[in-house]
């Protein structure tokens, strides 16, 4: 921060003297307070370094090497944005859907999502904490996705749709980590999973609309905005040997997960 030649290499402010590393520092002014506590554990950490007859040259802490690549930043980038170790996280990624639906359903599953529970919990002062759609229990995360009755609808709707049981769906973990499987077709799990991530994204999306805008969408609406999202997300992310057909996805789109893709529009 002081150092007035920004450019200046390593080798040029530190020069060795009988084995012992010394500070031969240039400062845009006098460092004092704080800065010159600093300045006095730096000289004694420097003091038993040994350095490198070797020159000078950059080297980037991302990655282990020392050598930057575009994946060790997009590690860095991901973990900003969901606040943690993205190496350490115990769901999978979903690559048929964008990243910030991913990015939803990671902080759900964390219960880092603002439900009116999660801001009471760190002291935030709020006239309730219900749920503002249905005012009859506590706003958790759970609750916000999956048993509140006007999600729970949703989520029937959204079962009978992919001709599911409906016990298939009765908590969080249903929502977002179990799997159905799809005989003979990895694929086809992979498209349920994403259509419940979406299923989730919608749900919160609907509850925003209604606690800041006053905006109440119908159970119809909902549906249709999952139906129409999750075809447009998934379909663009699938090669295109493996096509979906708007109209079979609206009637069933087990359809197309539970055959080999060749059959799509077919009959």
């Amino acid at each position: 921060m002081l150092e007035s030649n920004k450019e200046a290499t390593v080798a040029e402010r530190i020069t060795q003297n009988n084995g012992l590393s010394l500070g031969n520092w240039c400062w845009s002014r006098s460092p004092y307070g704080r800065v010159l506590n600093e300045l006095t554990e730096l000289n004694n950490i420097i003091s038993s370094v040994t350095l490198s007859e070797k020159p000078d040259s950059w080297k980037c802490s991302l990655d282990p090497s020392g050598t930057y690549t575009t994946k060790s930043m997009a590690h860095l980038i991901n973990s900003l944005k969901l606040g943690g170790n993205t190496l350490n996280m115990t769901i999978p990624r979903n690559n048929l859907l964008p990243q910030k639906v991913f990015i939803f359903i990671w902080r759900a599953f964390q219960k880092k999502i603002p439900t009116r529970f999660e801001l009471d919990k760190r002291g935030i002062d709020l006239d309730s904490i219900l749920c503002p759609l249905c005012e009859s229990g506590i706003e958790t995360i759970e609750h916000s996705l999956v048993l509140c009755p006007k999600s729970a609808q949703i989520w029937k709707h959204v079962l009978d749709w992919w001709n599911q049981d409906h016990s298939l769906i009765s908590n969080l973990n249903d929502a977002i980590i179990n799997k159905q499987t799809f005989t003979h077709n990895n694929l086809g799990s992979s498209i349920w999973q994403a259509t419940k991530w979406i299923t989730c994204y919608m749900l919160w999306k609907h509850r925003n609309a209604k606690v800041f805008s006053k905006k109440v969408w119908s159970i119809a609406s909902i549906l249709s905005e999952i139906q129409s999202q999750s075809f447009s997300w998934i379909s663009k992310r699938l090669s295109k040997n493996k096509p979906i057909i708007w109209h079979q996805w609206l009637i069933n789109p087990s359809f197309f997960v539970a055959d080999p893709p060749h059959r799509v529009g077919i009959g």
